[in-house]
C-alpha cells in the first residue's frame, strides 16, 4: 500500500518547519510519501522543504484555495491512501498509523482523529473552548474508536482518504474551504457527507492526534466573531441545494438554530462572560447564513 501524507501550505513558513520536523517521529516506521503543496504565489515554502529533515516533493497550485491546493495533492498521486495535515498542526508521534490500521476495515474510505489547540497557549476568561473551540480547529468526538455518525464530520488538519473513494466523490468543493479574501471553511464536511452519502463508512479513531497553534490574535472576540460569521456563510454553502428553493433562501432555518442556541445560552447562565460571548458567536453564525441566503436571492 502506497501512502501519501500531503500538506497544503500559503506562507506559514515556521509552522511549516515546524510540522516537517515533527514528522519522522509522525509516521515512525512507515514508508510513506510527503508532499507539500504550496499554494502563495511567491513560493515561500520552498526553502522549507529544501530544510526538511527528511524527503519531501514540492509543488506549486497556482489556484487559490485550500480545496484546490488539496486537490492539487491529490491529482499529484498514485499512491491508494493519501493522510493531510494542515500547516499549522503538530502531528504526534506514531500519528500515521491508526489512521492506516483504521482504513483497513472493511468498507472504510476515511478516518480521521482529534485536533487539540495548544495547551500553552494563553486562554482569555470569556473563552468557552468546549462551546466555541470548533472555530479555531478544537476537534474531538469521543475516547473510542467508532463511525460517525450523520451530521459529524472530520477535520482535514488531521484525516487520511481512500484515494479512489475520495476521487469517486469529486474531491474537495473549491466553492468551501479557505481562499484569500474570504475565508470560508466546510470543505472537509463537505467531503464527508459526500462519502456517507455513497455508502462509506468514515471512522474517528483517538489515537491519532495532532495540536493545532493557537496564535494570541485568533483568541480576540473580533477574530471570533468574524469567525463564526463566515462559518454561517459555510452552513448555507453546504445546504444550499435545500435552501435556496426556501423563501429568502432559507434563513427562517437560520433563526431558528439561534432560537434553540440561544434557549441554551439563558440555560447555562448569561450572567457568565463566557456564556455571552458564545451567544455572540451564534448570532453571528445566524447572520452569516442569512446573508448568504439573502445574498444568493439578490443577486
Amino acid at each position: 500500500m502506497r501512502i501519501l501524507v500531503a500538506v497544503p501550505t500559503a506562507r506559514r513558513l515556521p509552522q511549516l518547519a515546524r510540522l516537517l520536523d515533527a514528522l519522522p517521529a509522525a509516521v515512525s516506521g512507515i514508508r510513506a510519501d510527503v508532499l507539500v503543496v504550496d499554494n502563495a504565489p511567491e513560493h515561500p515554502a520552498r526553502a522549507v522543504v529544501a530544510a526538511a529533515p527528511l524527503p519531501v516533493r514540492y509543488v506549486v497550485e497556482p489556484q487559490p484555495g485550500s480545496a484546490h491546493a488539496r486537490n492539487r495533492a491529490l491529482a499529484e498521486t498514485d499512491a491508494s491512501v493519501i493522510a493531510f495535515l494542515d500547516d499549522d498542526v503538530v502531528p504526534h508521534a506514531g500519528w500515521l498509523a491508526p489512521l492506516l490500521r483504521a482504513l483497513e476495515d472493511p468498507g472504510t474510505s476515511a478516518v480521521g482523529g482529534p485536533v487539540l489547540l495548544d495547551p500553552e497557549a494563553h486562554r482569555p476568561a470569556w473563552f468557552d473552548e468546549e462551546g466555541i473551540g470548533g472555530y479555531l480547529s478544537r476537534h474531538e468526538l469521543d475516547t473510542a474508536s467508532r463511525d460517525l455518525r450523520i451530521g459529524e464530520y472530520l477535520l482535514t488538519a488531521n484525516a487520511a482518504f481512500d484515494v479512489d473513494a475520495l476521487r469517486s466523490v469529486g474531491g474537495f468543493d473549491p466553492r468551501l474551504g479557505p481562499r484569500p479574501g474570504s475565508q470560508l471553511v466546510a470543505d472537509d464536511v463537505h467531503v464527508v457527507r459526500a462519502l456517507q452519502r455513497a455508502g462509506a463508512r468514515v471512522r474517528w479513531e483517538p489515537e491519532s492526534v495532532v495540536t493545532h497553534e493557537l496564535p494570541a490574535e485568533r483568541a480576540r472576540r473580533r477574530w471570533l466573531l468574524r469567525r463564526a460569521y463566515l462559518q454561517g456563510r459555510s452552513d448555507w454553502l453546504l445546504d444550499r441545494e435545500l435552501l435556496e428553493a426556501r423563501r429568502l433562501g432559507g434563513a427562517r432555518v437560520a433563526l431558528s438554530w439561534l432560537g434553540a442556541e440561544a434557549a441554551r445560552r439563558r440555560a447555562e447562565g448569561l450572567s457568565r462572560a463566557d456564556v455571552r460571548f458564545h451567544l455572540a458567536t451564534d448570532v453571528s453564525r445566524a447572520v452569516g447564513a442569512v446573508r448568504e441566503g439573502v445574498g444568493w436571492r439578490i443577486g
